[in-house]
């Protein structure tokens, strides 16, 4: 997930979340409450796995609740899966099952993933990291511009729609000025030959 942040806080972005548990404990009269709590990994770093209860954490942490764990958490508690932003890298054909398996130790869920990894990150990958990353570089720069094309078709789209609008608009009007007498033509100024006469 990328992130705007305060120096203080680029420790978090490197975070990822592994899962969502409730869990149960005994409450101020003894009964069991339930307690959601959130698993964080660290991109880069396998077996790293800090746990918060989510309560706490939306009140000790707002950041990271805002930027990664209260979206997902919304999520979860409707039933669905943890979003991830971008393409899974179960989706991605470049990849290998075993690649995907080191990879998700590492917190690397999805090709932007790869393509942001740092040097620690790609020297824990080993052999072929950096063919790996140029290829999730590659990626998302063809998707990048792939999304661009689409936004400039849609804009020319809507642009020859609005001309169509424009041109239908000024044929109404020229009927309309024809059924009252008047010769159609751009609006503006009466032509000098209207204003000798109304002198």
């Amino acid at each position: 997930m990328q992130m705007d942040a305060k120096p203080e806080d680029r420790e978090q972005i490197a975070l990822w979340i592994q899962k969502f548990k409730t869990e149960h404990k005994p409450g101020p009269d003894g009964n069991l409450i339930a307690v959601d709590r959130v698993y964080l990994g660290k991109k880069g770093i396998a077996g790293f796995q800090n746990v918060h209860e989510v309560k706490r954490l939306k009140k000790d942490n707002p950041f990271l609740w805002d930027k990664l764990v209260g979206p997902a958490y919304e999520q979860w508690q409707k039933g669905k899966a943890i979003p991830r932003d971008g393409l899974p890298l179960e989706a991605w054909p470049a990849i290998t099952e075993g690649q995907i398996e080191m990879c998700k130790t590492m917190g690397l869920h999805t090709v932007e993933d790869i393509a942001t990894a740092t040097d620690s990150i790609r020297q824990k990958l080993g052999m072929g990291a950096n063919t790996l990353i140029q290829l999730a570089k590659s990626f998302n720069a063809n998707k990048d511009a792939t999304a661009t094309a689409n936004k400039i078709a849609g804009l020319e789209a809507q642009l020859a729609e609005s001309a169509k609008a424009a041109d239908e608009s000024r044929q109404l009007i020229d009927m309309l000025m024809a059924e009252r007498g008047k010769a159609p033509g751009k609006p503006g100024r009466k032509p000098k030959q209207d204003l000798d006469e109304a002198a």
